[in-house]
């Protein structure tokens, strides 16, 4: 879902109220929830432009958890010839960004990149280049590291069969920015796994805006299980929804959208006008403790 704007239009009880324009500052979002299990992902299946299995063997694939999460599974890779996905050159050079996602890794072995910038990276089937990163982090052989000029350890370690919840804000804006209780300075990012602030204004690793992201594994045949994979073009507060879509109202809080819809309709009333966001409510804890069970 890559539309920054959309229209909801309001009726109660067979009238028109308003149209309301919806701005909302999603620039990417996959869940995989309209594949079946086994399905090989794709660019056509997917939200993804560039999808990749290299030469040493594996599989990207989606699969089905036993809560009846979908979810995709990349790995597999046992040397250095990645197995990836992610987009290429279509965000449009942003210099501020938010990536939230889940993982959960089958096992320790080898090494699984996430990143984001413009270049090479993200446009050709290499690894990273530094040169290439606003930021860049990953998973060796379960340690958690960040890139600058060189791998810097977090001081925290991901366990096999574990799920995390992963949520990056991103800054080179050239001036501090404050997103809900937190702040983020020029030049750095702040890290947040399930929730906890584990790396706050870390390092970025160098001074690009971000076109592209990946996520790959190399080296070890290692599986990695990725799911409700979102990105947005502002900093925001990890749990908090970017969108209050109609989806939302209709599955998990379905018992509540009398009263919703009525909040909805009385702040429209009051302001003429309602900013919402376009983030489904999956950033719970109790969706991460669902995950891949």
């Amino acid at each position: 879902m890559k539309t920054r704007f959309f229209t909801f239009l309001f009726v109660v009880s067979g009238f028109v109220l308003f149209v309301v324009p919806v701005y909302g500052a999603n620039i990417f979002t996959e869940t995989f929830n309209s594949l079946i299990a086994g399905t090989p992902i794709s660019t056509v299946n997917t939200s993804f432009d560039y999808v990749r299995i290299g030469s040493g063997g594996g599989s990207i694939t989606a699969e089905q958890a036993a809560s009846g999460e979908m979810h995709m599974r990349l790995g597999g890779a046992s040397g250095s010839s990645l197995n990836g996905v992610g987009i290429q050159n279509s965000f449009g050079g942003s210099n501020v960004v938010t990536l939230n996602f889940r993982i959960r890794l089958e096992d320790t072995l080898g090494t699984v990149f996430v990143g984001m910038g413009s270049g090479n990276t993200f446009t050709t089937n290499s690894t990273f280049a530094t040169a290439d990163l606003m930021w860049g982090i990953q998973s060796n052989a379960g340690s958690l590291q960040y890139r600058t000029t060189t791998w810097n350890n977090l001081g925290q370690n991901l366990s096999p069969g574990s799920n995390y919840e992963f949520h990056i804000v991103a800054n080179r804006s050239g001036t501090t920015i404050n997103y809900g209780s937190y702040s983020v300075a020029n030049g750095t990012m702040d890290l947040f796994i399930n929730g906890t602030l584990v790396g706050n204004d870390i390092a970025i690793t160098n001074n690009q805006n971000v076109s592209g992201f990946r996520i790959y594994q190399v080296n070890g045949s290692s599986y990695a299980r990725i799911d409700s994979t979102t990105i947005d073009n502002t900093a925001l507060e990890p749990y908090a929804p970017t969108a209050v879509s109609l989806q939302s109202f209709t599955s998990a809080n379905s018992q509540n959208t009398p009263l919703i819809l009525l909040g909805m309709i009385l702040v429209i009333l009051l302001s003429g006008t309602a900013v919402l966001y376009r983030r489904q409510y999956r950033f719970s804890s109790h969706k991460t403790t669902r995950f891949m069970q």
